[in-house]
């Protein structure tokens, strides 16, 4: 079951500071989930649609690598503050993120023929700034690790 937490939704004005969390079982329906929560939530507060269109393939694809790299579930947040939003996806692997080199002789990006193997270099191209956190015996009830991406734009 998914769990949705507002903050100051109520009071806020649509400029002002919000955090939206949820927590996405492990089930292939996960993805979907975060991404339609992603729309609904950067739709109510006017989110430009380039970051609309950009953090929801965002959350969808690390979602996707948390799902595939952990047997728990995973946690999602949106942050609005400070004129940046952030979204971060955290699960209970202590591994970071790692790249996919490209096949020999290919460009900056994955072989096009590939499943999988996207996500960073999508998260890279839609993001203006993400990194990650490796939790130990932190946040969370024992580490794991964080993945973020952040945006600076009007309506973000």
């Amino acid at each position: 079951m998914t769990e949705l937490a507002l903050k100051d939704l109520a009071d806020s004005p649509l400029d002002g500071d919000w955090e939206y969390a949820l927590r996405i079982p492990n089930s292939p329906f996960g993805p979907g989930i975060v991404r339609a929560h992603v729309r609904a939530v950067l739709t109510r507060y006017q989110a430009t649609s380039t970051v609309l269109d950009n953090a929801e393939l965002v959350a969808s694809e690390l979602v996707t690598n948390s799902l595939s790299c952990t047997r728990d579930p995973v946690a999602v947040r949106l942050v609005r503050t400070d004129g940046r939003l952030r979204l971060s996806v955290w699960d209970s692997s202590p591994y970071p993120p790692q790249p996919r080199c490209p096949g020999p002789g290919k460009g900056a990006g994955p072989e096009l023929d590939t499943e999988s193997g996207r996500g960073l270099w999508l998260l890279r191209a839609c993001a203006d700034e993400w990194g990650h956190y490796l939790l130990v015996n932190g946040r969370r009830n024992g580490g794991g690790k964080e993945v973020w991406a952040e945006w600076c734009a009007p309506g973000a």
